[in-house]
């Protein structure tokens, strides 16, 4: 029996949570810091019109205070009743875990947490990479006791997004000066005035509501790669797992772009470079390579990448835009289109279309 867990980085220590808790993966936006919060939150976010509690389950002090970043996350989580959100550092995927590697052992050199956080590590998952596993969340609170912070806490969002917007309007593009009781501390200070901008800019765009003509199943969900250099997002929808290349089997016969296969999970998987068919330059594999496993139509498929960047990123299908193939520096018979992503070209890749094209075809009479 597998079980699918959501992985992620935790001031380099990989943890995960089994994925039926994730409910989206945000990038970190500005919160509004509530000082001296119960149970370990440490601000909240106005998100879609819901106040999202936020933990940071890293340990911090005034001498090791590690300033966030603009490539932070907020994971949220949601069972029962029960929504949070946590800041993790980066995200690295869905992964089936047999269950027979987890174990629930008392878990020990935790320092790297919150003292008040440790108790949420509920056990190892054991392999090559040690990976710490959290709880459920509805064991981490009462849920009565976040209900009432977070009905208390709305009045102050809405206080402070009124101030807000009052001194926007006063000042133009002057920042607020957060004067308000509960943001005397800003968030993040030891960002460049361009990154405050950027996490307030995020936060903005979280707090607006759906458009009435626009619903939640016309977003699009990314997960984001990066091969030679570019960026490509591609639909979660295809998207099964991520996983680490040990050892490949070369195919007799094959091109080069088909590496060979692999055993996973008792499958046969056969590992492919789609950099040639993109007009990408190939490279000879890093050791232990990182690759994503695709599904559709009863067809699996294992793509190298040189890195995972993003396993959700929620996107306006009316941000992509059509660029002319002349002003692409990749083959265009696979690309759907331009987006943004972190200030960076975005290629809306249709990987189907590619995998299933006579250029990746495998000749199995070889």
């Amino acid at each position: 029996m597998e079980i699918s867990y959501f992985v992620f980085d935790l001031d380099q220590h990989l943890s995960a949570i089994e994925a039926t808790y994730v409910e989206e993966v945000l990038a970190l936006p500005e919160l509004i810091l509530i000082p001296d919060a119960p149970l370990g939150i440490v601000g909240v976010l106005d998100l879609r019109g819901d106040v999202l509690p936020v933990l940071d389950l890293r340990q911090r002090t005034e001498t090791l205070l590690s300033p966030y970043q603009l490539s932070d996350r907020i994971i949220v989580l949601n069972q029962d009743q029960l929504r949070i959100g946590i800041i993790v550092n980066t995200v690295q995927g869905l992964r089936e875990i047999p269950s027979q590697d987890i174990t629930s052992e008392r878990v020990e050199h935790t320092d790297w947490l919150k003292p008040d956080a440790r108790h949420l590590v509920s056990g190892m998952i054991s392999g090559e990479e040690a990976i710490f596993t959290l709880s459920e969340p509805k064991g981490w609170f009462n849920v009565n006791e976040i209900q009432q912070f977070v009905s208390v806490t709305s009045f102050l969002v809405t206080e402070i997004q009124s101030k807000t917007q009052a001194d926007d309007n006063l000042s133009g593009e002057q920042l607020p000066d957060n004067s308000s009781s509960t943001a005397k501390t800003p968030f993040c200070p030891t960002a460049t005035p361009e990154e405050q901008l950027i996490f307030r800019q995020r936060a903005e765009q979280l707090r607006r509501s759906l458009d009435e003509n626009q619903s939640e199943e016309e977003t699009k969900t990314l997960v984001v790669i990066a091969l030679d250099n570019h960026l490509f997002g591609i639909d979660s929808q295809v998207v099964r797992e991520f996983i680490t290349i040990r050892q490949a089997t070369p195919i007799p016969c094959c091109p080069p772009y088909i590496i060979g296969n692999i055993n996973l999970h008792g499958e046969i998987l056969t590992i492919v470079d789609i950099c040639q068919p993109l007009n990408l330059s190939s490279k000879s594999l890093t050791r232990n390579p990182k690759a994503v496993v695709f599904e559709f139509k009863e067809t699996a498929v294992g793509v190298v990448v040189d890195g995972i960047l993003d396993a959700m990123f929620s996107i306006n299908p009316t941000e992509i835009q059509t660029i002319p193939a002349a002003m692409l520096a990749v083959k265009s018979d696979y690309i759907q289109g331009i987006a943004s992503y972190n200030d960076q070209k975005l290629h809306i890749l249709n990987l189907p279309t590619l995998l299933l094209g006579d250029e990746l075809v495998v000749n199995a009479n070889l």
